[in-house]
């Protein structure tokens, strides 16, 4: 029995693009019988700061049409910015840097922290305003970072990649994917578009070290004492300021030690270092 189709032909090529013009390579396909016929193309684009990629398929048969375009771009958003070296400041830098590649992350914090006020979370996450936190928030920011740990996230919205952070410790990126979609059946059009963006982080070996092993290591501490459950009775600074004026009454060169403790609260060798945050 004989096959009444026309043999099938494919036709393919590849060309580079005028540089100037964002396109730098291209990919073509077709192929087509009697009655059916599909086609792809596949474009690499420049967006600025970062790269991306355009794809077309389209495939018609009788009077049937299925098209479909999708363009996926890769962006980094990030900006330089200073981080106390304070282990407070770099906790909350920590967790302001999870809070923006992690969808999740306040709904998260508010059940491990049985709180409801969304700005009693966003206040943990402020780090050039670290000295303005009290005892018990502080405290709140070491149980957010013991338990949303890097490993959590690590290989799904982070991920460590020195080349992709420059000069920096990190960097982020933003990922977006638009999909065009276009159907005519029995003369019946149907467009739709879906969008999704995500945000993802990368960094090099020194910035989980800066700004999560070394302050937590640092905060070991006060970490044992919140996880046996001490911490519940807050020591408020006035407390603090009764001692010390106590001690000065009682031991005049006290006041000399109180000085000192307050000139080490702005030492200069504890500058802020560069970062990146979203």
């Amino acid at each position: 029995m004989a096959n009444s189709e026309q043999q099938v032909q494919s036709i393919s090529a590849s060309v580079a693009a005028l540089s100037d013009r964002g396109f730098v390579h291209q990919n073509y396909s077709a192929s087509l019988s009697d009655i059916n016929v599909a086609a792809s193309t596949s474009t690499a684009i420049a967006v600025p700061k970062g790269a991306g990629t355009r794809s077309i398929a389209a495939a018609a048969s009788g009077d049937n049409l299925v098209a479909l375009e999708t363009t996926a771009t890769v962006q980094t958003t990030g900006r330089s910015v200073k981080v106390s070296k304070d282990p407070r400041a770099r906790l909350m830098f920590y967790l302001s840097c999870i809070s923006s590649v992690f969808d999740d992350f306040y709904t998260l914090c508010k059940e491990i922290l049985k709180e409801n006020s969304l700005s009693n979370i966003e206040c943990l996450l402020m780090y050039r305003d670290y000295r303005a936190l009290t005892l018990e928030q502080c405290d709140k920011v070491l149980i957010l970072c013991d338990v949303l740990r890097p490993d959590l996230f690590n290989n799904k919205c982070i991920f460590g990649d020195a080349k992709k952070c420059g000069n920096l410790t990190n960097e982020f990126y933003k990922v977006e994917e638009v999909e065009k979609s276009l159907a005519i059946q029995n003369e019946i059009i149907v467009k739709g578009e879906k969008r999704h963006v995500k945000k993802i982080m990368y960094y090099d070996a020194s910035y989980l070290e800066e700004n999560y092993f070394e302050p937590m290591r640092l905060l070991e501490h006060r970490l044992r004492v919140i996880r046996k459950g001490k911490h519940l009775d807050y020591e408020t600074f006035t407390e603090n300021y009764k001692v010390h004026l106590l001690l000065t009454l009682i031991f005049p060169f006290w006041v000399v030690v109180w000085v000192a403790m307050c000139l080490h609260e702005g030492d200069p060798s504890e500058m802020p270092e560069e970062q990146t945050e979203p």
